[in-house]
């Protein structure tokens, strides 16, 4: 399996994951024109993508859903939640950059979707949006995560994390450089809290208590302001260190979209 950031961060996020038969994405917060030339960077054509499966309807995750969904015909999975029937029964968008996702097909939490060989899995997240979910993808005996976008974890995602072969997961900010940085008091609370997004410390613990040290890890949506990779990945790393492994594995995606992958 490969599993491939074409964004992440703040200014959009999209991740690509393959078996040898079936690539699907996951969020699609970047433009129509940026995808194509990410996927065509990878030696895949955007007319083979499977499917397209929405964590939630934050901007930097959704943007790009509708314009790619109409150039290239791929059906779009999400939450009821997130979808814009649910908006407009709702009356309004409301949360924070939040917009109504047009889906054609809806997954429920705990839920399996199959698409080719692949099955995805929907599994909850605290979010400051509509029923946010990560998802676990499987191939056989090889499964991989895609988790971004969440304040705080819960047991069955670390449970989740734990029998995974590779995972993607938020460490969007450094706690001192967030409190030290120019962000407003009211954002930085946002951030911060328990619907808001993980801490580099946060994350090591959740990787701390699941992954081997075999498991490669990409760490995503840093934050430009309030993050570095290098500061992302000494953090997972010293935990779990302290916990006897060695964390060789352990890459931070680039807010500046610099290519990295995995594949097992």
């Amino acid at each position: 399996m490969l599993i491939t950031s074409l964004a992440s961060g703040s200014s959009g996020n999209s991740t690509l994951v393959c078996s040898d038969g079936t690539c699907i994405l996951v969020d699609m917060g970047i433009s129509v024109k940026k995808t194509n030339a990410a996927l065509q960077s990878k030696g895949i054509n955007p007319r083979k993508i499977a499917a397209l499966f929405i964590t939630h309807g934050h901007s930097d995750h959704a943007s790009g859903v509708h314009s790619f969904r109409k150039a290239f015909k791929v059906p779009v999975y999400g939450t009821y939640e997130t979808s814009d029937i649910y908006v407009d029964r709702r009356g309004g968008y409301g949360g924070f950059q939040e917009m109504g996702v047009e889906l054609d097909n809806f997954i429920k939490e705990g839920e399996d979707k199959q698409i080719g060989d692949l099955t995805i899995e929907a599994v909850r997240v605290s979010h400051d949006a509509r029923h946010p979910v990560a998802y676990f993808i499987h191939n056989g005996n090889r499964n991989v995560s895609v988790i971004t976008d969440l304040g705080e974890s819960n047991a069955l995602l670390e449970r989740r994390v734990g029998e995974c072969n590779a995972v993607l997961i938020e460490a969007n900010h450094d706690p001192l450089m967030l409190e030290k940085g120019p962000y407003p008091d009211m954002l930085k609370l946002r951030i911060r809290g328990p619907r808001g997004h993980l801490s580099n410390q946060q994350a090591a613990k959740i990787l701390r208590g699941a992954v081997s040290e075999d498991t490669p890890v990409l760490l995503a949506h840093l934050s430009k302001i309030n993050n570095t990779p290098q500061l992302a990945i000494q953090a997972v790393h010293g935990s779990l260190r302290e916990s006897g492994l060695k964390a060789e594995k352990i890459r931070a995606l680039s807010p500046y979209n610099d290519p990295t992958e995995i594949r097992i």
